[in-house]
């Protein structure tokens, strides 16, 4: 009985030995659930840009890998006063663009009865906001209102670059993916995907241009006003009026002769009939 078990154990260990593992591998094959699989964490919180709770204090804290982060802070300024001299006041106000390394965005002036008014959009570097205020506060005879703000866009620039880098890592694996597809239906789906996660990609480096132009450049939105004596408008006095008249006939008779050489053989036509008419009308009564 022994003989036997021990006959039949050895028969075993020779049966597993023999075995190749090799014969049970499967060779991986591109379907449309890859496709599935590398859009998965598009739509996915990167944990590099959430925010997580301090366990002892409960506030929120920046992950250590962003917690070097440089602040983005965007500041915005909103100005109306008026000035002794506008046109001084002007000249002086390009002289702190200048030296401030500041610019014109707009520069429109209007002039009525009684005021005169300049509307200008200035772009500052954020460094030079808060002296280039200052000194444009420094022509004020009296502020009508002054605006400051500031926004804090450090969290929202994080998440958009966190977003942006899973994005293009997205981008990546659809690329592999497209190299490996053999159908055509493959093939236009892959591509399909690369131009939506393209589109996403091309969106978000906007935001972030466009958020980085704010923060290296201020906004001051700047309305200066002179008062003015008022003075009516000048109205047209008989020799003015009688002036703009003959002009005006002058120019409506030189009107109308070019629109009869316009329609000079209509004319004709027209005089021509009128003299046959008359001869047979003429030789009837003859008759």
């Amino acid at each position: 009985m022994k003989r036997n078990m021990l006959a039949l154990l050895f028969l075993f260990i020779l049966a597993g030995c023999n075995s190749d593992p090799s014969d049970k591998a499967v060779e991986p094959q591109f379907s449309s659930n890859d496709i599935t699989a590398a859009t998965s964490e598009v739509n996915q919180p990167d944990e590099s840009s959430a925010q997580t709770k301090d366990n002892v204090t409960g506030k929120e804290k920046i992950p250590n890998s962003v917690s070097d982060q440089k602040l983005k802070i965007i500041k915005n300024a909103s100005i109306q006063f008026r000035v002794k001299d506008a046109a001084v006041s002007h000249r002086n106000i390009a002289g702190f663009l200048k030296s401030n390394n500041a610019y014109f965005g707009s520069d429109n002036r209007t002039t009525s009865s009684y005021r005169l008014e300049n509307n200008m959009i200035i772009r500052v570097p954020a460094q030079n906001f808060d002296k280039l205020t200052e000194a444009l506060m420094a022509e004020s005879i009296y502020t009508e209102y002054k605006n400051i703000s500031a926004e804090d866009v450090t969290d929202q620039f994080i998440d958009i670059e966190a977003r942006l880098k899973t994005k293009k890592e997205v981008e990546q694996r659809y690329l592999a993916l497209l190299k490996e597809a053999k159908r055509i239906t493959d093939i236009l789906e892959v591509e399909e995907k690369l131009r939506v996660i393209r589109e996403e990609i091309e969106s978000a480096e906007g935001r972030l241009k466009l958020m980085n132009d704010q923060v290296n450049y201020s906004t001051i939105t700047l309305s200066m006003y002179q008062q003015l004596d008022y003075v009516p408008e000048p109205e047209n006095g008989f020799f003015s009026k009688l002036k703009e008249a003959f002009v005006r006939g002058w120019r409506n008779l030189g009107h109308f002769v070019v629109g009869v050489v316009r329609v000079w053989p209509f004319l004709i036509l027209f005089f021509t009939g009128i003299v046959i008419f008359l001869k047979l009308r003429s030789r009837r009564k003859n008759s």
